[in-house]
């Protein structure tokens, strides 16, 4: 009597054993979508999970339309490494530890994809990037050599990068190698033609070489890009000023304080254009006014001796 009663318990155990089985193997169905960064679907992408806690393995491949099934995956959490030959790989964690008493459908978030070119192109991008900030740090500290040396290795690489051959032009514009600097200059105006700052160093250029017109002509399309810009009105001022285009100064010279009004050396150049128009009153007002901003003792003794010369004339 005491055999059956033993076989049905051994027939039970193995019941549950298998039930206990079964739910734990068919607790998850998984799909989704891989990618590249054109969004375009690849195929015969290879997803490999491993439990990290069993290490068991589980693959699937996407098929052709980029798409991939998983199913009846049990509770875990996953490491998991994405790869494609041509492309990156990627890797990422899948947290699937709570136990299911059911099939529990899961869409994952689509996976992107770049290929190895392109993930070379972003490193090196950032590599010249790194290299760029470098040379800024070293134009801000004075080390034009240096900078130099980096933004002609970079200008190798990256010949139309305006970003580059702009600070290359403004580095050797401060190193007084001019015409160099016009060169590069020019370059970024035919790359990046709204980019005010390369028409400014290019009057500047052409300034201290001596060319007045060409300087004038570069100024002038500063101004109309970047209208705010006071140094960038006061140069042009200053230029018509030195040709006796008194009015046309006077212009560019109120703009600039209209913007920045405790600028000494404007107020000076207001000063002398009404000196030139003939109002010496004028004149003295902004004199006074430049004077009483100026830090710099040889130029408040230059002011208070001309000051003193108009005030003389106006008794007259």
């Amino acid at each position: 009597m005491k055999k059956p009663i033993k076989i049905f318990l051994i027939l039970s155990m193995s019941v549950l054993s298998a039930g206990l089985l079964f739910g734990q193997y068919r607790e998850y169905y998984l799909f989704g979508l891989v990618i590249d960064s054109q969004q375009q679907p690849l195929a015969g992408v290879e997803l490999l999970l491993q439990d990290v806690n069993t290490s068991r393995n589980y693959r699937v491949k996407t098929d052709k339309n980029g798409k991939y099934v998983l199913s009846g995956l049990p509770h875990g959490i996953y490491h998991v490494t994405v790869k494609k030959e041509g492309y990156e790989t990627r890797t990422f964690d899948w947290d699937f530890s709570a136990p299911q008493e059911r099939m529990q459908k899961v869409e994952m978030e689509t996976i992107v994809l770049a290929s190895e070119q392109q993930v070379k192109l972003a490193a090196q991008a950032r590599e010249a990037q790194q290299a760029l900030s470098e040379s800024m740090e070293k134009i801000k500290k004075g080390d034009l050599e240096g900078a130099l040396n980096i933004l002609t290795e970079l200008a190798k690489t990256y010949p139309d990068d305006s970003n580059v051959r702009y600070l290359l032009g403004l580095t050797l514009g401060r190193l007084q190698r001019y015409q160099e600097a016009v060169t590069e200059l020019t370059r970024v105006t035919e790359l990046a033609p709204e980019f005010a700052p390369a028409y400014l160093q290019l009057g500047y250029c052409y300034q201290n070489l001596n060319d007045q017109d060409k300087a004038l002509q570069y100024y002038k399309k500063a101004a109309e890009l970047d209208p705010a810009n006071t140094a960038n009105l006061y140069n042009l001022g200053l230029i018509l000023f030195e040709k006796n285009q008194i009015d046309e100064a006077l212009g560019y010279f109120e703009r600039a304080l209209a913007i920045k009004a405790d600028d000494a050396d404007t107020l000076e150049m207001i000063g002398r254009c009404y000196v030139n128009k003939g109002d010496l009153p004028r004149a003295v007002e902004f004199l006074e006014k430049a004077r009483g901003l100026t830090q710099d003792e040889e130029k408040i003794k230059l002011l208070d001796k001309f000051i003193t010369t108009l005030k003389e004339q106006i008794k007259k």
